[in-house]
């Protein structure tokens, strides 16, 4: 199923939501790396302000390049990176601020997927090759959060259909990823049958 949706986003929608469906999301959506979640869940776990809200929102696991001049800010490129790299921050966060959607590349362990049931959040999988449509649906930077971080910085920016996405992991607790790697096992296993391998 394709489904075009809005930010900010309700648990209920998210739970409405299968994994394999197709997403586009609209709004403004936070660019987080591992450093800038690894801030907050300090920042949080000291009583310190986090300067940005994301509960009910999106945030995506990228990298920006982007100008800044009279006119403001302005994304040149923007590419997704490898979500794993933040697993050890991810269901924290999730728990921590409610977070409805992660979007990344590459699926996420089982410690964020169990958050992801837990609070009702999705993970929205960037499809590969679609870094410049993905770039085009960027409208606009309308804030930078942490810039001391260097390229981890945080900023918000403003979408008009991002993706197409692939729901890689849902808020039921399931996961594209697994199923995957268990239908490869299940064809190997018969592979090595019909070859003698195994009996």
């Amino acid at each position: 199923m394709e489904r075009i949706l809005s930010l900010p986003l309700t648990e209920k929608t998210v739970r409405e939501i299968k994994a394999g469906d197709i997403v586009y999301l609209s709004g403004e959506i936070l660019q987080l790396t591992a450093a800038a979640h690894k801030r907050a869940l300090e920042h949080a776990a000291q009583g310190k302000p986090v300067p940005f809200d994301v509960e009910n929102m999106a945030i995506y696991h990228c990298y920006t390049c982007f100008t800044e001049d009279n006119n403001g800010l302005e994304c040149k490129f923007l590419g997704a990176t490898t979500s794993a790299g933040v697993n050890p921050f991810q269901p924290a966060f999730i728990r921590e601020f409610k977070v409805r959607a992660v979007v990344g590349k590459g699926g996420m362990d089982e410690a964020t997927l169990k958050a992801m049931q837990d609070v009702g959040c999705i993970y929205l999988a960037q499809v590969g090759g679609c870094t410049q449509i993905c770039t085009e649906a960027a409208e606009k930077i309308t804030t930078k959060f942490w810039e001391d971080l260097g390229p981890n910085l945080a900023m918000k920016i403003v979408f008009n259909k991002l993706g197409p996405l692939v729901v890689g992991m849902d808020a039921h607790g399931n996961s594209i990823y697994d199923d995957t790697s268990k239908k490869t096992r299940e064809n190997q296993k018969l592979i090595y049958k019909k070859i003698g391998i195994v009996s």
